[in-house]
């Protein structure tokens, strides 16, 4: 609503003009229009003449002095663009409005971080009043008396300014002087006094630099800092910057746009032409930032003749970041009684405004060769910042998170600084932590620039601030490829600030929530067991899937970072906690102790020595092809995050294409679920119809295997106290294995082969705790009994025997016995999605897995039909971009980002494979939030993330609905 009418405010539209809409808003009432008009005037710090205001308010002085006022009360930047009206008119200089800023903020007793960014950079340079400065003045200000407060706090503020740099392309304004301020001026300073006033402003070179310096201390003058259109500048890395807070007026919210959108081959015009604000807008935040000393006119306007004083003068800011600023005192010297100027009120003074002359706004030539965006977030800046590793270093970190963008001709400094960070040995405890980004850093520059230069660093949620449009604009105009860090914060948002850019990093809003993983997981179909909880869920005890498990994550929804690996206990406290405000995330983390990880980078290639075995885990691991085929990492750049949890990951041997969502049925209606073995009597004279009928009445007492093996207490009644499942020992496992080799299974199942087996879908094998696996012979074709002609009613799961052979089953030759074996085996062997875990007892063979094995060797082919293999290394996360936590793994993403990545044909692949990446992830959040012929709702994807409608568990390769066991 307000921003309809204040643009229609800012384009001068008046009441009969306004659109019907922008009325009805108003109630259409020309008086609420009015007292919005002088509103936005004031908090803009609009001129008088030529705005609506002027049809609204009749005194100009009036409207000024309100302003003034206004502006004080909010903190604001002092008026420069108005200095004309205020300095003239009110005879209140820069010195004299901070010093009232500054008393306000003593006299309320606020905190020195209420003072927004720029004001606060503006009195230190004015006043030298610093955080600590203001410290003092608060603590004397606390001993005063109650009355005459405010004057004695006034008395305890600097008297004049401090000697501030000049450059000789400024301009000299007059301001108001009075014939008792000329009285006690010498003569050098009278002839320039009459100068001004007989020949208007002059450049500030021309004249004697001690007569101007003196004259402006004395607030009889005041300095323009003019920029035309065509002027180019550059921000070298901020000295004397004060990062207190953010204010959100309409100017401080054009400084930072126009922070991150400036660089040195860019006029001013054609930055007001890619932001789409008005020219004088953009010249005024540029003078602004040639005024504070936090950018340089590359161009500025030539000076002649220039007087000899100004070799001697301050021309630079010796600002001192980050220390304590020098005490407030001046030159004893110096009569401060002569130089102090109070405001004073005029009347019936003529005006004596000008009105700036419109330059026109010609378009300069842009660089020809477009540039190299390399994307951070606040997490990188934040850790030069909190490092405290040096002052020089702590300089460009400031500029990384205020101005959020580093050219690439200031990085050679940044180089520089790097360089001697990284070589200090003293750097110990949590500052390593810092040391490790800022090295990282570091080999990135040195990897990437030589190829890819010009190459500039931004700062995500600077980019954020300009827009979708001007940001467009501006990569559409200056870079050809953007490249993110890894791993980015959820603010962050890389693939939409990369726009229509080729992006090496995240594509999806999605990838900083657990969506991604859970999409990955789905994917590769290796994972660690994990529940999706939707808010107001409650989790009373140890889910099902993650029962075994001494350590848990738990990652709530728009955390950042890695979820915590808590104890189960406390893990379940934390979710419960979390999950009244926000869905959580948890997951498996470790048996016993912390979990140990590794990082793979992509795309995959041969190494030599060390980090052949990890590239090897690219051929031999099931879930890195499949994520490789389908994410199409060869094209990519960025790493794998694996973890060792203590248990071997099963994994699914044919992932689904897609999740489908089966709505929970009635118990009556469920079919196909494994019988309690303990309960069933198995010999080798039982008949398979008596067995069969025998276990059916005890169905619903089937415990899984991570409850039987992990379990202390019985888990359901009996009479002997021990687990319902009777899966409890090695010698119970023997028996069972025994008892299914003296079925009678047909004849013709003995031929058929591990390798047929490895092809089904539906087999996923199961190890017992002590027996070894034996091969299955060859057979032929012909003879082999097809998927078809067994009816399954979910996947079938061969077990392994110890003490007999898969060769030595025998079968009936009868045909009739072939649907009696199948719903044996139905009724005996569990379906892969219900009862098989991490923790299926595995063979003494697949405890003894080394480092770097990816799994036992099953004389498998490495195509998509595949059976499924324990991994001991199990699929935790996966980021695009360049990380920035390990040196040797950062040089070889970057390096394979400049030989394999940054090529021209590459790049418009890559832009196709975001693409693709956006949508299949997109496509699978949907998926998860609604049941097979559900209407499915439209799933916004942008900033807004949707939130899970159902509690989700990924569990042996799948993912299905959480039945809350």
């Amino acid at each position: 609503m307000e921003d309809e009418i204040d643009e229609c405010i800012r384009n001068r539209i008046e009441w009969p003009q306004l659109p019907i809409g922008v009325k009805k808003l108003l109630g259409d009432s020309p008086k609420e229009y009015e007292r919005y008009i002088f509103e936005f005037s004031i908090k803009n710090q609009l001129r008088y003449r030529g705005n609506l205001v002027r049809t609204v308010r009749k005194d100009e002085r009036k409207y000024y002095e309100v302003l003034v006022q206004g502006s004080i009360q909010r903190l604001m930047l002092y008026p420069y663009h108005l200095a004309d009206m205020i300095v003239k008119g009110l005879r209140i200089t820069p010195f004299i409005y901070y010093v009232e800023v500054v008393a306000l903020l003593i006299e309320m007793e606020k905190s020195y971080d209420t003072m927004p960014n720029f004001t606060a950079a503006d009195c230190l340079r004015l006043l030298g009043i610093g955080r600590n400065e203001y410290l003092e003045l608060i603590a004397k200000a606390r001993s005063l008396r109650r009355r005459g407060r405010s004057k004695a706090i006034r008395a305890l503020l600097p008297r004049v300014p401090l000697n501030i740099p000049m450059l000789p392309w400024w301009r000299v304004e007059l301001g108001y002087v009075l014939e008792e301020d000329v009285k006690p001026l010498c003569d050098s300073e009278k002839a320039l006094i009459d100068l001004l006033i007989d020949r208007g402003s002059q450049t500030a070179g021309t004249l004697d630099y001690n007569v101007v310096k003196t004259l402006y201390r004395r607030g009889l003058i005041y300095l323009d800092v003019p920029i035309t259109a065509a002027d180019k500048v550059s921000v070298p890395p901020l000295k004397g910057f004060v990062m207190n807070r953010i204010a959100g007026d309409y100017f401080e919210t054009l400084l930072y746009k126009v922070f991150v959108s400036v660089d040195e081959h860019t006029s001013v015009a054609e930055l007001a032409a890619v932001l789409q604000v008005d020219c004088e807008l953009v010249k005024q935040a540029i003078s602004l930032y040639c005024r504070l000393g936090f950018a340089n006119n590359l161009n500025p306007p030539p000076v002649t003749p220039q007087h000899p004083s100004w070799k001697d003068a301050v021309t630079t800011h010796k600002h001192q970041p980050y220390r304590q600023i020098a005490p407030l005192t001046f030159d004893p010297n110096v009569d401060e009684d002569a130089l102090q100027m109070e405001p004073v009120l005029i009347k019936d003074a003529p005006s004596t405004s000008k009105q700036s002359s419109h330059d026109i706004c010609d378009n300069a030539t842009n660089n020809s060769g477009q540039r190299v965006a390399v994307l951070f977030d606040s997490t990188l800046a934040a850790y030069l910042m909190m490092g405290n590793l040096s002052p020089d270093l702590k300089s460009h970190a400031v500029t990384l998170f205020e101005v959020g963008k580093l050219c690439d001709e200031s990085l050679d400094s940044l180089l520089m600084e790097l360089d001697k960070v990284v070589a200090d040995p003293e750097i110990e405890g949590e500052a390593r932590r810092y040391l490790a980004a800022a090295a990282c850093l570091r080999i990135a520059l040195r990897t990437l620039r030589p190829s890819l230069r010009p190459l500039d660093l931004l700062r995500c949620e600077a980019l954020h601030a300009l827009g979708p449009a001007a940001r467009a604009r501006l990569f559409a105009t200056k870079y050809r490829l953007a490249i993110s860090t890894a791993p980015l914060s959820r603010e962050a948002r890389a693939g939409a600030v990369a726009g229509a850019l080729p992006h090496v990093g995240p594509a999806p809003p999605e990838a900083s929530t657990p969506w991604m993983r859970l999409y990955l997981y789905h994917v590769a179909g290796y994972g660690p067991p994990t529940l999706l909880l939707t808010k107001g869920t409650v989790v009373r005890s140890v889910p099902r899937a993650l029962l075994g498990f001494a350590r848990l994550c738990v990652w709530w929804w728009g955390a950042e970072g890695e979820g915590a690996a808590l104890p189960a206990a406390a893990a379940l406290a934390a979710a419960n906690s979390a999950l009244r405000r926000a869905p959580v995330l948890l997951q498996a983390a470790a048996v016993r102790h912390q979990p140990r990880l590794r990082h793979l980078a992509f795309p995959p290639h041969a190494h030599d020595g060390a980090e052949a075995e990890a590239q090897s885990l690219w051929r031999t691991h099931g879930g890195l092809r499949r994520l490789a085929r389908r994410l199409r990492l060869a094209r990519a750049a960025g790493y794998v995050a694996l973890a060792d949890i203590g248990v071997p990951d099963l994994g699914c041997a044919r992932p689904p294409p897609q999740v489908q969502l089966v709505p929970p049925r009635k118990k009556k209606e469920v079919c196909g679920v494994a019988k309690p073995l303990s309960e069933v009597s198995l010999s080798s004279n039982d008949s398979v119809d008596k067995t069969t009928e025998y276990a059916k009445p005890v169905t619903n007492r089937l415990q899984s295997p991570i409850e039987s093996h992990f379990a202390v207490t019985p888990t359901t009644e009996s009479k002997t106290s021990s687990p319902a499942n009777g899966f409890t020992s090695t010698e119970g496992g023997k028996l069972l294995c025994e008892e299914l080799d003296n079925l009678n299974i047909d004849d013709n199942l003995i031929h058929r082969s591990k390798e047929s087996i490895c092809a089904s879908d539906d087999f996923v094998a199961i190890h017992s705790s002590s027996n070894s696996i034996e091969e299955l012979k060859k057979h032929d074709p012909e003879k082999s009994i097809s998927k078809e002609s067994i009816s399954f009613s979910d996947d079938l799961v061969p077990i392994h025997s110890s003490s007999t052979s898969v060769e030595n089953l025998k079968f009936d030759s009868k045909k009739k016995e072939d649907n009696k074996i199948t719903s044996q085996l139905n009724d005996l062997l569990s379906p892969a999605e219900e009862s098989i875990s991490m923790f299926t007892q595995l063979s003494d063979k697949l405890t003894e897995i080394t480092e770097g094995d990816s799994g036992v060797d099953t004389a498998h082919n490495f195509s998509d039909e595949e059976t499924c293999k324990p991994e001991k290394w199990t699929i935790l996360d996966l980021q695009f971009g360049i990380p920035l936590f390990d040196e040797a793994l950062c040089e070889r993403v970057c390096q394979s980002i400049v030989d394999r990545i940054a090529k021209p044909d590459i790049l418009e692949k890559i832009k196709e494979d975001n693409e693709f990446i956006r949508s299949d992830v997109l496509k699978f959040v949907s998926q998860c939030q609604y049941y097979p012929g559900e209407d499915m709702g439209i799933v916004k994807r942008g900033t807004l993330v949707p939130l899970p409608r159902k509690n989700l568990v990924f569990e042996n390769g799948r993912i299905t609905e959480w039945n809350g066991k």
